[in-house]
Protein backbone atom coordinates (compact mmCIF):
# COMPACT_ATOMS: atom_id res chain seq x y z
CA UNK A 1 0.00 0.00 0.00
CA UNK A 2 2.71 2.48 1.00
CA UNK A 3 4.27 2.26 -2.49
CA UNK A 4 1.27 3.95 -4.09
CA UNK A 5 0.98 6.86 -1.62
CA UNK A 6 2.32 10.27 -2.67
CA UNK A 7 2.31 13.88 -1.42
CA UNK A 8 3.09 14.82 2.21
CA UNK A 9 0.09 13.66 4.22
CA UNK A 10 -2.57 10.96 4.30
CA UNK A 11 -5.60 10.61 6.53
CA UNK A 12 -6.36 7.56 8.64
CA UNK A 13 -9.66 7.52 10.53
CA UNK A 14 -9.89 11.35 10.49
CA UNK A 15 -6.28 11.78 11.66
CA UNK A 16 -3.75 13.58 9.46
CA UNK A 17 -0.62 11.42 9.23
CA UNK A 18 2.72 12.21 7.52
CA UNK A 19 3.27 9.95 4.51
CA UNK A 20 6.69 9.14 6.00
CA UNK A 21 4.79 7.16 8.67
CA UNK A 22 2.64 5.24 6.17
CA UNK A 23 4.68 2.09 6.71
CA UNK A 24 3.46 1.97 10.30
CA UNK A 25 -0.15 1.69 9.16
CA UNK A 26 -1.78 -1.46 7.88
CA UNK A 27 -4.95 -2.23 5.98
CA UNK A 28 -5.86 -5.81 5.16
CA UNK A 29 -6.51 -5.98 1.39
CA UNK A 30 -8.81 -8.97 1.89
CA UNK A 31 -12.40 -7.75 1.86
CA UNK A 32 -11.34 -4.15 1.33
CA UNK A 33 -13.47 -1.81 -0.79
CA UNK A 34 -12.22 1.37 -2.37
CA UNK A 35 -12.96 4.42 -4.49
CA UNK A 36 -10.73 6.73 -6.56
CA UNK A 37 -11.67 10.40 -6.78
CA UNK A 38 -10.07 12.92 -9.12
CA UNK A 39 -9.22 16.41 -7.87
CA UNK A 40 -9.37 19.40 -10.22
CA UNK A 41 -8.98 23.04 -9.12
CA UNK A 42 -9.12 21.90 -5.50
CA UNK A 43 -12.48 20.18 -5.99
CA UNK A 44 -13.02 16.40 -5.47
CA UNK A 45 -15.08 15.66 -8.58
CA UNK A 46 -18.50 14.08 -7.98
CA UNK A 47 -17.53 13.18 -4.40
CA UNK A 48 -21.15 12.63 -3.40
CA UNK A 49 -21.59 10.08 -6.20
CA UNK A 50 -18.40 8.28 -5.20
CA UNK A 51 -19.68 8.04 -1.62
CA UNK A 52 -22.96 6.55 -2.87
CA UNK A 53 -21.03 3.94 -4.84
CA UNK A 54 -18.79 3.18 -1.84
CA UNK A 55 -21.92 2.38 0.18
CA UNK A 56 -23.26 0.30 -2.72
CA UNK A 57 -20.01 -1.71 -2.82
CA UNK A 58 -20.22 -2.26 0.93
CA UNK A 59 -23.78 -3.52 0.69
CA UNK A 60 -22.80 -6.00 -2.03
CA UNK A 61 -20.40 -7.65 0.41
CA UNK A 62 -22.94 -7.54 3.23
CA UNK A 63 -21.68 -4.44 5.06
CA UNK A 64 -22.23 -0.69 5.33
CA UNK A 65 -20.10 2.46 5.53
CA UNK A 66 -22.95 4.80 6.44
CA UNK A 67 -21.57 5.30 9.97
CA UNK A 68 -18.34 6.83 8.62
CA UNK A 69 -19.53 8.41 5.35
CA UNK A 70 -19.60 11.94 6.74
CA UNK A 71 -16.13 11.53 8.25
CA UNK A 72 -14.73 10.29 4.93
CA UNK A 73 -16.14 13.28 3.03
CA UNK A 74 -14.67 15.72 5.56
CA UNK A 75 -11.35 13.87 5.44
CA UNK A 76 -11.17 14.17 1.65
CA UNK A 77 -11.54 17.94 1.81
CA UNK A 78 -8.97 18.14 4.64
CA UNK A 79 -6.56 15.92 2.68
CA UNK A 80 -6.74 18.25 -0.33
CA UNK A 81 -6.15 21.29 1.88
CA UNK A 82 -3.16 19.98 3.88
CA UNK A 83 -1.42 18.80 0.70
CA UNK A 84 -1.85 22.09 -1.17
CA UNK A 85 -4.59 21.02 -3.61
CA UNK A 86 -2.62 18.81 -6.03
CA UNK A 87 -4.51 17.92 -9.22
CA UNK A 88 -4.22 14.17 -8.83
CA UNK A 89 -6.32 11.22 -7.74
CA UNK A 90 -7.26 10.33 -4.19
CA UNK A 91 -7.79 6.71 -3.16
CA UNK A 92 -10.24 5.91 -0.37
CA UNK A 93 -9.97 2.44 1.17
CA UNK A 94 -12.34 1.03 3.77
CA UNK A 95 -11.42 -2.11 5.72
CA UNK A 96 -12.48 -4.08 8.79
CA UNK A 97 -15.89 -3.98 7.15
CA UNK A 98 -17.50 -6.36 9.63
CA UNK A 99 -16.91 -3.88 12.44
CA UNK A 100 -19.72 -1.57 13.54
CA UNK A 101 -17.36 1.30 12.69
CA UNK A 102 -15.09 0.26 9.78
CA UNK A 103 -11.63 1.80 9.41
CA UNK A 104 -10.62 3.95 6.45
CA UNK A 105 -7.68 5.72 4.86
CA UNK A 106 -7.51 8.38 2.16
CA UNK A 107 -4.38 9.43 0.30
CA UNK A 108 -3.13 10.81 -3.00
CA UNK A 109 -1.82 8.21 -5.44
CA UNK A 110 0.40 8.23 -8.52
CA UNK A 111 -1.90 9.51 -11.25
CA UNK A 112 -1.55 9.50 -15.03
CA UNK A 113 -3.89 11.08 -17.53
CA UNK A 114 -4.18 10.90 -21.33
CA UNK A 115 -2.08 13.35 -23.31
CA UNK A 116 -3.57 15.94 -25.67
CA UNK A 117 -2.39 13.71 -28.53
CA UNK A 118 -4.21 10.68 -27.14
CA UNK A 119 -7.44 12.67 -26.82
CA UNK A 120 -6.96 13.90 -30.39
CA UNK A 121 -6.00 10.57 -32.00
CA UNK A 122 -7.37 7.89 -29.67
CA UNK A 123 -5.55 5.05 -27.91
CA UNK A 124 -4.72 1.37 -28.46
CA UNK A 125 -6.49 -1.28 -26.35
CA UNK A 126 -6.59 -5.08 -26.31
CA UNK A 127 -9.20 -7.78 -25.76
CA UNK A 128 -8.72 -9.98 -22.70
CA UNK A 129 -10.74 -13.08 -21.81
CA UNK A 130 -11.55 -12.20 -18.21
CA UNK A 131 -14.54 -11.47 -15.98
CA UNK A 132 -14.89 -9.78 -12.59
CA UNK A 133 -16.36 -12.06 -9.92
CA UNK A 134 -18.47 -9.20 -8.55
CA UNK A 135 -18.55 -6.52 -11.26
CA UNK A 136 -20.82 -4.10 -9.39
CA UNK A 137 -18.49 -3.75 -6.37
CA UNK A 138 -15.09 -2.02 -6.20
CA UNK A 139 -13.27 -4.70 -4.23
CA UNK A 140 -9.48 -5.01 -4.11
CA UNK A 141 -8.44 -7.98 -6.31
CA UNK A 142 -4.67 -8.29 -6.66
CA UNK A 143 -4.76 -11.37 -8.93
CA UNK A 144 -7.01 -9.58 -11.41
CA UNK A 145 -4.86 -6.45 -11.33
CA UNK A 146 -1.63 -8.37 -11.93
CA UNK A 147 -3.05 -10.38 -14.85
CA UNK A 148 -4.41 -7.26 -16.58
CA UNK A 149 -1.20 -5.28 -16.03
CA UNK A 150 0.91 -8.04 -17.55
CA UNK A 151 -1.33 -8.33 -20.64
CA UNK A 152 -1.36 -4.56 -21.19
CA UNK A 153 2.40 -4.30 -20.76
CA UNK A 154 3.04 -7.09 -23.28
CA UNK A 155 0.91 -5.29 -25.90
CA UNK A 156 1.82 -1.71 -24.99
CA UNK A 157 -1.90 -1.09 -24.56
CA UNK A 158 -3.64 1.76 -22.73
CA UNK A 159 -6.45 -0.50 -21.51
CA UNK A 160 -7.75 -4.08 -21.66
CA UNK A 161 -11.37 -4.74 -22.68
CA UNK A 162 -12.79 -7.68 -20.75
CA UNK A 163 -14.51 -10.44 -22.72
CA UNK A 164 -16.87 -12.91 -21.01
CA UNK A 165 -17.62 -16.55 -21.79
CA UNK A 166 -20.28 -15.50 -24.32
CA UNK A 167 -17.60 -13.58 -26.26
CA UNK A 168 -19.19 -10.26 -25.24
CA UNK A 169 -17.25 -7.14 -24.28
CA UNK A 170 -18.41 -6.11 -20.82
CA UNK A 171 -16.10 -3.32 -19.64
CA UNK A 172 -12.50 -2.20 -19.40
CA UNK A 173 -10.25 -3.30 -16.56
CA UNK A 174 -10.51 0.22 -15.09
CA UNK A 175 -13.09 1.87 -17.33
CA UNK A 176 -16.50 1.54 -18.94
CA UNK A 177 -16.70 0.96 -22.68
CA UNK A 178 -19.11 2.47 -25.22
CA UNK A 179 -19.64 1.82 -28.92
CA UNK A 180 -21.14 4.11 -31.56
CA UNK A 181 -23.20 2.86 -34.47
CA UNK A 182 -24.64 5.66 -36.57
CA UNK A 183 -26.14 8.12 -34.11
CA UNK A 184 -26.67 5.50 -31.39
CA UNK A 185 -24.43 4.74 -28.42
CA UNK A 186 -24.24 1.13 -27.19
CA UNK A 187 -22.87 -0.20 -23.90
CA UNK A 188 -23.08 -3.36 -21.81
CA UNK A 189 -26.04 -3.74 -19.41
CA UNK A 190 -25.44 -2.30 -15.94
CA UNK A 191 -25.80 -5.70 -14.29
CA UNK A 192 -22.63 -6.89 -16.02
CA UNK A 193 -20.32 -3.97 -15.20
CA UNK A 194 -19.10 -1.64 -12.50
CA UNK A 195 -21.32 1.42 -12.67
CA UNK A 196 -18.68 4.09 -13.18
CA UNK A 197 -19.38 7.67 -12.14
CA UNK A 198 -18.44 8.90 -15.61
CA UNK A 199 -20.69 6.24 -17.14
CA UNK A 200 -23.65 7.72 -15.28
CA UNK A 201 -22.69 11.18 -16.55
CA UNK A 202 -22.61 9.90 -20.14
CA UNK A 203 -26.17 8.62 -19.80
CA UNK A 204 -27.22 12.04 -18.51
CA UNK A 205 -25.41 13.78 -21.37
CA UNK A 206 -26.98 11.52 -23.99
CA UNK A 207 -30.42 12.45 -22.67
CA UNK A 208 -29.52 16.15 -22.67
CA UNK A 209 -28.07 16.01 -26.20
CA UNK A 210 -30.88 13.77 -27.46
CA UNK A 211 -28.46 10.98 -28.38
CA UNK A 212 -29.97 7.50 -28.20
CA UNK A 213 -28.12 5.19 -25.80
CA UNK A 214 -28.91 1.49 -25.55
CA UNK A 215 -27.77 -1.06 -22.97
CA UNK A 216 -27.21 -4.40 -24.63
CA UNK A 217 -24.43 -7.00 -24.94
CA UNK A 218 -21.86 -6.20 -27.63
CA UNK A 219 -20.22 -9.25 -29.18
CA UNK A 220 -16.61 -9.25 -30.36
CA UNK A 221 -17.93 -10.50 -33.72
CA UNK A 222 -19.83 -7.21 -34.25
CA UNK A 223 -16.88 -4.86 -33.74
CA UNK A 224 -16.31 -4.48 -37.49
CA UNK A 225 -19.76 -2.86 -37.73
CA UNK A 226 -19.02 -0.11 -35.21
CA UNK A 227 -18.30 3.48 -36.25
CA UNK A 228 -16.46 4.39 -33.08
CA UNK A 229 -15.47 3.23 -29.61
CA UNK A 230 -14.62 5.14 -26.43
CA UNK A 231 -13.90 4.54 -22.77
CA UNK A 232 -14.83 6.51 -19.69
CA UNK A 233 -13.32 6.68 -16.23
CA UNK A 234 -12.08 8.89 -13.43
CA UNK A 235 -8.66 9.45 -15.00
CA UNK A 236 -9.33 9.27 -18.77
CA UNK A 237 -12.65 11.15 -18.59
CA UNK A 238 -13.99 10.35 -22.09
CA UNK A 239 -11.24 8.93 -24.32
CA UNK A 240 -11.56 7.74 -27.95
CA UNK A 241 -10.23 4.27 -28.84
CA UNK A 242 -8.38 4.06 -32.16
CA UNK A 243 -7.47 0.35 -32.22
CA UNK A 244 -8.72 -2.82 -30.55
CA UNK A 245 -6.06 -5.48 -31.14
CA UNK A 246 -5.56 -5.10 -34.92
CA UNK A 247 -8.96 -3.50 -35.67
CA UNK A 248 -8.97 0.24 -36.46
CA UNK A 249 -11.68 2.80 -35.71
CA UNK A 250 -12.10 6.47 -36.63
CA UNK A 251 -13.31 7.23 -33.11
CA UNK A 252 -11.49 10.51 -32.55
CA UNK A 253 -13.28 12.14 -35.47
CA UNK A 254 -16.70 10.64 -34.81
CA UNK A 255 -19.33 13.38 -34.40
CA UNK A 256 -21.15 11.63 -31.56
CA UNK A 257 -17.97 11.06 -29.58
CA UNK A 258 -16.78 14.65 -30.14
CA UNK A 259 -20.12 16.02 -28.92
CA UNK A 260 -19.98 13.86 -25.78
CA UNK A 261 -16.36 14.84 -25.08
CA UNK A 262 -17.25 18.53 -25.20
CA UNK A 263 -20.40 17.96 -23.15
CA UNK A 264 -18.49 16.11 -20.44
CA UNK A 265 -15.80 18.80 -20.21
CA UNK A 266 -18.56 21.41 -19.87
CA UNK A 267 -20.18 19.31 -17.14
CA UNK A 268 -16.90 19.23 -15.18
CA UNK A 269 -16.45 22.98 -15.52
CA UNK A 270 -19.98 23.57 -14.21
CA UNK A 271 -19.46 21.18 -11.29
CA UNK A 272 -16.22 22.88 -10.25
CA UNK A 273 -17.80 26.34 -10.37
CA UNK A 274 -20.78 25.24 -8.28
CA UNK A 275 -18.56 23.42 -5.74
CA UNK A 276 -16.31 26.34 -4.89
Amino acid sequence: MSNEIIESFLISNSKVVPVSEAGLLSANSSGTIYEVVRVLSGVPLFLERHMERLEASAKLVGCSVSSIAGKIESSIRELIKVNGSPEKNIKIIVYNLKSNTPDYMAYFIHSSYPSAEEYHNGVHVILLQEERTNPNAKVVNLRFKEKVSAAMSDSNAYEALLVNNENEITEGSRSNIFFVKGDTVLTAPKGNVLIGITRVCIFELCKELEIEIVERPVSVSTLDNMDGVFMTGTSPKLLPISTIDDMRFCSAGNHVIRALMKGYDDMLDDYIIKSR
